[in-house]
């Protein structure tokens, strides 16, 4: 017993050291960057704490792409990980090859990396030890394979067999359904997926006791013909709704904007986050409603520095409009050091720039702490499920995020 309770005290000793090098470190690399992947407030008495549990679900997605920055996730501030994802058929079977841009054929990646990627298993070990549930997202973002699918009873059964294969092989029983239009879809498609989503839900449920099956649904789905927007039902067949709250902007877009802004309908937006609330709250009970936020910001090619300037078409001299991580973000602000504006109809921060490679004015609107803030503030004033992020590993290094969900939904 003095021999263990000594290699404890020794253990005790060496990561307090090494906690308290790697707060000094942070804290000289915080005064010259204010904005700083390391975090400022590491308490190394917290290793010892007993979690709190957070009062809301916190569910967020680990694309496949993001699995290198899994080592930045922090499980005590979790409840949910889904990982994105594979993909599946017409025929309810699993997309196993794609062809690349060279007409290769290759492995999927979001099936290589689950059947094969050891970092999988581990997070999953890890999970169960914090009690964070963990889903396998099962992917269908082609049209035509969609319809096929939906209109094919047996393929559901193919489906299932399937889906118990993957789950069982990593000793989990949850699953998130993401079935994606590249437009709109009727009614009678909206209804085959809500009767779709019952259909798995008791079949998982009648396998394995109480399983959990969480579906995505588009943010305009109570006004637009989406997959998902037979609502009524897909609440009751389903565990919970993620609302896909972003992309009101995209890189496309006429002008430069909020990619979800909270107010603004009719200024930048023909919809807005409060009015989508509004619209999901008619139909669906609030306990069934995950809000998905976004961990990303677009950067425009633009004509002025003005707010919501107009885009322009990029090219190989001048740049693109894109999608960057709030990391790479975040990393440009200590780069380029502009001045961040606040949009206070979107309450959202923004910022315009001279790209230092091209010349060619550019405008970025993102999320951080504050605007992240005041939607949290919805999900609890409105007594939502909880929060959901696309996507976990977008932050990188940056704590900043995960401690707002602490503040927010834990302490």
């Amino acid at each position: 017993m003095r021999s263990e309770i000594k290699i404890i005290l020794v253990l005790f000793l060496v990561v307090t050291i090494l906690g308290g090098f790697s707060l000094y470190i942070s804290k000289l690399d915080y005064k010259n960057h204010p904005l700083t992947p390391y975090s400022s407030s590491f308490d190394i008495l917290s290793l010892f704490k007993e979690r709190k549990k957070p009062a809301y679900r916190i569910y967020g997605y680990l694309p496949y792409w993001n699995l290198e920055n899994m080592e930045f996730i922090e499980l005590d501030r979790l409840t949910d990980i889904a990982y994105f994802g594979i993909y599946i058929n017409g025929e309810g079977n699993f997309v196993k090859t794609v062809e690349d841009a060279d007409g290769i054929w290759i492995a999927e990646p979001g099936y290589r990396n689950w059947k094969e990627n050891e970092k999988i298993p581990q997070l999953i070990q890890a999970s169960k030890k914090f009690g964070v549930n963990f889903a396998l997202t099962l992917v269908a973002h082609s049209d035509e394979n969609n319809d096929a699918f939906l209109n094919c009873r047996e393929c559901w059964d193919t489906f299932l067999t399937n889906v118990y294969t993957e789950l069982d092989e990593k000793g989990i029983t949850d699953v998130n359904l993401n079935f994606e239009y590249a437009e709109y879809t009727g009614k009678e498609m909206a209804v085959k997926f809500s009767e779709f989503t019952k259909y798995t839900n008791e079949k998982l449920d009648k396998k394995y006791g109480n399983s959990g099956v969480v579906v995505s649904a588009f943010a305009d789905s109570p006004v637009k013909e989406r997959v998902s927007s037979d609502l009524e039902n897909l609440a009751k067949n389903s565990d919970g709704i993620f609302i896909m709250g972003y992309d009101f902007h995209r890189p496309t877009s006429d002008t430069a904007g909020p990619v979800a802004p909270i107010g603004g309908k009719d200024v930048h937006s023909e919809y807005d986050i409060e009015t989508m609330l509004r619209d999901y709250l008619a139909i669906v009970p609030p306990n069934k409603l995950l809000l998905g936020v976004p961990y990303y910001g677009y950067n425009w090619v633009v004509s002025n520095p003005e707010k919501y300037a107009e885009r322009i078409d990029g090219n190989e001299n001048i740049g693109f409009s894109q999608s960057q991580s709030y990391e790479t973000i975040m990393n440009l602000l200590i780069n380029i050091k502009p001045k961040v504006m606040w949009d206070a109809l979107g309450q959202v921060p923004y910022f315009s720039y001279i790209s230092e490679e091209t010349g060619q004015q550019r405008q970025v609107f993102y999320e951080n702490q504050r605007s992240l803030a005041v939607k949290y503030e919805l999900i609890k004033n409105n007594s939502l499920m909880g929060v959901g992020i696309w996507a976990l590993g977008y932050d990188g290094g940056y704590t900043e995020l995960w401690d707002l969900l602490y503040d927010e939904f834990i302490n």
